[in-house]
């Protein structure tokens, strides 16, 4: 199990482990809130080659990954310390049915 933090030394280490390993899935955790309390989820990250940066995810460079999403591990959580971020499960709410109320007209300002 590997964690990278976000500094300079950290950096060009995942940045070899990245380049190296082309494919693999990195992990980050972060903690989400609701109403009623907060929990920690994870993401998964999976780079893709390029040819301007080591490796892309969406929109971002590795090095960018690192920065925002940081620390990355290489090993995925089990389901009691996070669970997945846009996975199923956990706390949910149903929707509010009722029709929002029509807005009550108003007579003109300038009546007499």
């Amino acid at each position: 199990m590997t964690t990278w933090q976000s500094t300079r030394r950290d950096l060009k280490k995942f940045l070899d482990d990245v380049r190296d390993n082309p494919g693999k899935t990195y992990y980050a955790i972060s903690e989400c809130t609701n109403p009623l309390n907060g929990e920690d989820t994870y993401r998964e990250i999976t780079f893709k080659p390029s040819r301007l940066w080591v490796g892309v995810w969406g929109h971002h460079s590795a090095e960018a990954v690192l920065s925002h999403y940081g620390p990355l591990s290489d090993v995925e959580p089990n389901e009691l310390r996070a669970r997945p971020l846009f996975g199923s499960g956990g706390a949910t709410y149903p929707p509010d049915v009722k029709p929002a109320p029509a807005p009550k007209r108003r007579g003109a300002l300038a009546r007499r």
